[in-house]
């Protein structure tokens, strides 16, 4: 397999362009040939190919939705949408590709293997994690822990946004939830690893690095601060309550 005839590298992107500019030049400094799709809901002012045509001249697709703010679910489903290779390989916008991403590896481990979504590490974040239910089934808890390992390949339920899977695996069974606007990060993986049976594994020796960027504030903020979505998500499955990774509890 090659990188430029058989992936293509997915991103949402939403009101910080020059964040999604600098994720693109990343990719194309470490990874030859890479095809490139951009699924951008931002306001038309704030877009990627608003602001950096000539980085948007160098993806394969930048999908301007027309409607502003369809969510991280609907974005990263209409770029997924529009993959024609076998396999992709999903960004945030605030990712940035290093050596440290070694493609190569990850897609001989993806083929020859039972893995269905292969995640790597952001910087010190991405670990393994399991999602627990607990409390007779009226909580979920987030939490670290690995079903098996095998040298740095951990089986879990979680791993990170930055993740490789093949197009069909998600467009034919487990899409993200268009409803879920934010908060669809433990959503889409629990439906994957708990309700659907995917293998979900993360690669601890290769990552991304993770460069939050917050965007204008009274533009970008508002799109992020809703935990009304992470309630829709509990609700969704059943669920009164959550117990987070860092020991908080968020009531649905």
């Amino acid at each position: 397999m090659s990188i430029a005839r058989d992936v293509t590298f997915c991103v949402k992107t939403i009101a910080r362009p020059w964040s999604c500019a600098r994720l693109v030049r990343s990719i194309h400094a470490h990874l030859d040939g890479a095809k490139i799709i951009v699924a951008d809901d931002g306001p038309k002012a704030h877009r990627f190919s608003e602001k950096y045509p000539q980085d948007a001249a160098r993806c394969q697709e930048v999908i301007n939705i027309d409607t502003v703010d369809v969510g991280v679910g609907a974005g990263r489903n209409a770029a997924v949408d529009a993959v024609e290779t076998e396999l992709f390989f999903l960004f945030d916008d605030d990712h940035v590709v290093t050596e440290s991403l070694d493609m190569p590896l990850l897609m001989q481990r993806f083929q020859g293997s039972d893995i269905d979504i292969l995640s790597v590490r952001q910087n010190k974040g991405g670990k393994p994690y399991m999602l627990t239910p607990i409390m007779d089934g009226q909580r979920i808890w987030v939490h670290r822990g690995e079903r098996r390992r095998q040298g740095p390949l951990a089986w879990c339920d979680m791993g990170s946004n930055a993740f490789l899977a093949r197009a069909e695996t998600i467009t034919q069974g487990n899409r993200w939830d268009d409803a879920i606007k934010t908060f669809e990060h433990w959503e889409f993986f629990y439906r994957a690893s708990r309700l659907n049976g995917l293998k979900v594994c993360v690669a601890t020796d290769c990552s991304v690095k993770h460069r939050h960027v917050k965007g204008p504030k009274k533009i970008y903020q508002p799109f992020r601060d809703r935990p009304q979505f992470r309630s829709l998500g509990l609700k969704k499955h059943g669920f009164r309550s959550m117990r987070g990774s860092k020991g908080g509890i968020f009531h649905a």
